[in-house]
């Protein structure tokens, strides 16, 4: 992106970048004048030479031009990208193996497929398309199955006449701290000053595999002057249970994984359908942001999803509607973020807070959020702690000290008080989370993080103990060392070491650790590249196991869960053979020592491995 162009929305788009550094960005394009380079931004406060590293690629530096738009320009700039990803397990679960036809049963092949479609014209208009098959789902083998069990395509309009944007097809939908809409993936909890903010990217296509939580219909914003008009409307049809109650019919559960495997998941296959309408308005002006959201969802068949005692005040009925009020705005080195929302007729959700640049070396934030037991929204994530946003009080803190450009010093506490009960506790609780995490970085070259966490949470005691009074303590304890160093231009190496301890009243300790090796190569001029890793690891416990990132062909990626003791590996290979083509191999392996199987039900397998590989090409011209 241009950066003498690019605006708010457009750098929201790079998530690294946190809402105090986008805000530097352009008031240094306002107080200074147009970039002549794109390393002019390293004089900006508030970046750091880590920061930088990640922003050069996305940025340029044009020359004024005549924008022009007409069809054989189009014709001839236009760039098309498809890609083709398959994946399967080698070791076949039993799920699979079932012929009994009154028995639960997987339905289709282990073998995952999917197609990726790309058109695109500069950033005026954007086309895409998706096709998913899971594993496990039919494929042309049965009567609803018509070819990919899952399809998605949008066509985007940008800066088209008096709108910014519009889109028809699935999209997503992002504004204000996300107490009312908000589709698509947020940051967690992180020692970060920035995490606490959410960035909406305001409408947006749907470009992802997600199948569910999403918006299917129209939508765009016009722009007059500083205000910004959304307006939007969607139908979509949701895999639901559904059952007869006398003469009624009332959802019982709603189910957004997007599996359709078994006979029971095919059945409740697009078996509720949900309209969605609602408009948001904001106004903007140099840093200052105050805006405005209604939403309305209705559904086709009441929902009655409080079975149980924790879940009585979820959401009951027909049609909900939620509205709220945001703002935004810098105050010399301030930056103040808000939002209440109210879901009518029931509860509020409340998430306030600032993030404060103390000079060049020291960095805060501070927010509370509140959202009352009652508050109801079907499209809400914000920051919070568990996946529904109700029934949470909280105060986060987070600070971050630069001694140094090569040293970063982080740290986060998290208070949250439950007022009701949730799943797996029967009683009001609380938690208290700590983070801090220690870099030191050597400019494109590589880091060295240290990173220890501590979490104080309250559960029900095991089942076995038969204790339906009261509610034991639990304390989670992690360390994690992460070497990444780049030995030469083509050749990097990464290690990591972490260790687990997870303390319960009455049921005792359990230890986790995890140690694994990265190697890392890429030689373009070759037109090669790739990464391997060899993890040994050991869990006393479930509840002791360990999550690791790994890197996966393009647009995917793994957090494999690291249980009980064994060894991991994985290799990921890219070759480009000729121009335009991009093609990605990747084989991981998990060997577990001392048992004869794995997994439970329908994912039983026999052995002690477990395996899996996935091809993906893809082809641009």
């Amino acid at each position: 992106m241009d950066l003498n162009k690019a605006t708010e929305q457009d750098l929201n788009q790079l998530i690294f970048l946190s809402a105090f550094q986008i805000q530097q960005i352009l008031l240094h394009r306002e107080k200074v004048g147009s970039f002549i380079s794109p390393l002019e931004i390293q004089v900006i406060p508030g970046l750091s030479l880590e920061t930088l590293d990640q922003l050069l690629p996305f940025v340029i530096v044009k020359e004024p031009f005549l924008d022009q738009f007409s069809i054989p320009e189009v014709a001839k700039k236009a760039i098309s990208t498809v890609m083709v990803t398959y994946g399967r397990s080698l070791q076949v679960p039993h799920g699979y193996k079932i012929s009994d036809p009154n028995r639960s049963k997987y339905l289709g092949t282990p073998d995952k497929m999917s197609v990726r479609y790309r058109w695109t014209y500069q950033d005026r208009l954007r086309m895409t398309l998706n096709m998913e098959k899971d594993a496990g789902e039919p494929f042309f083998m049965e009567e609803k199955i018509y070819g990919f069990d899952h399809i998605s395509g949008s066509l985007l309009f940008n800066k088209v006449g008096p709108f910014s944007k519009v889109i028809f097809g699935d999209y997503l939908l992002q504004f204000g701290q996300g107490l009312t809409i908000w589709n698509g993936a947020v940051f967690g909890k992180g020692a970060s000053v920035a995490h606490v903010m959410q960035q909406g990217l305001g409408i947006r296509p749907h470009t992802g595999m997600m199948e569910s939580k999403y918006m299917r219909g129209v939508a765009g914003t016009f722009l007059f002057k500083n205000i910004n008009l959304t307006p939007f409307i969607s139908y979509n049809r949701l895999t639901a249970t559904v059952k007869e109650e006398g003469p009624h019919r009332n959802v019982t559960s709603i189910n957004y994984s997007g599996l359709h495997r078994t006979p029971s998941e095919l059945r409740n296959r697009r078996g509720l359908g949900q309209t969605t309408y609602g408009l948001n308005a904001d106004y903007q002006k140099r840093g200052f942001v105050i805006g405005t959201n209604f939403i309305s969802t209705h559904f086709e068949i009441p929902l009655k999803l409080n079975s149980r005692e924790y879940s009585k005040y979820r959401f009951e009925g027909h049609s909900l509607q939620n509205i709220s009020a945001y703002y935004r705005f810098n105050f010399y080195n301030l930056l103040f973020f808000g939002e209440s929302a109210h879901s009518l007729g029931s509860g509020f959700a409340n998430n306030h807070g600032v993030i404060a640049a103390l000079g060049r070396r020291f960095s805060t934030s501070l927010s509370y959020r509140n959202y009352t037991v009652d508050y109801h929204s079907f499209f809400a994530q914000s920051f919070q702690d568990q996946s529904l946003l109700a029934n949470e009080k909280g105060w986060h803190l987070s600070f971050v000290y630069h001694p140094r450009r090569r040293i970063e010093w982080m740290n986060s506490v998290d208070y949250i008080k439950f007022p009701w009960k949730k799943f797996r506790a029967n009683q009001s609780s609380y938690s208290f989370q700590g983070r801090t995490q220690f870099s030191y970085i050597w400019y494109k070259k590589g880091h060295l993080k240290f990173r220890y966490q501590y979490k104080f949470f309250q559960e029900n005691y095991p089942s076995e103990m038969k204790r339906k009074i009261g509610i034991a303590d639990v304390a989670r304890q992690q360390a994690r060392v992460a070497f990444l160093y780049k030995l030469k231009p083509n050749f990097q190496i990464g290690n990591q070491v972490e260790i687990k301890r997870f303390e319960k009243t009455a049921v005792g300790r359990k230890n986790g650790f995890l140690i694994f090796q990265d190697v890392i190569w890429g030689y373009p001029k070759w037109k090669l590249g790739g990464n391997f890793r060899v993890a040994y690891f050991q869990a006393d416990g479930y509840e002791s196991r360990l999550y690791a990132y790994e890197r996966n062909v393009l647009h995917s990626f793994s957090f494999p869960s690291y249980f009980r003791k064994g060894l991991r590996i994985y290799f990921n290979k890219k070759i480009k053979p000729v121009r335009g083509l991009d093609i990605w191999f990747r084989y991981a392996l998990s060997h577990y020592f001392g048992i004869s199987e794995l997994g439970s039900g329908l994912d039983k397998i026999a052995g002690n491995q477990k395996s899996d590989v996935r091809l993906q090409l893809r082809y641009s011209w």
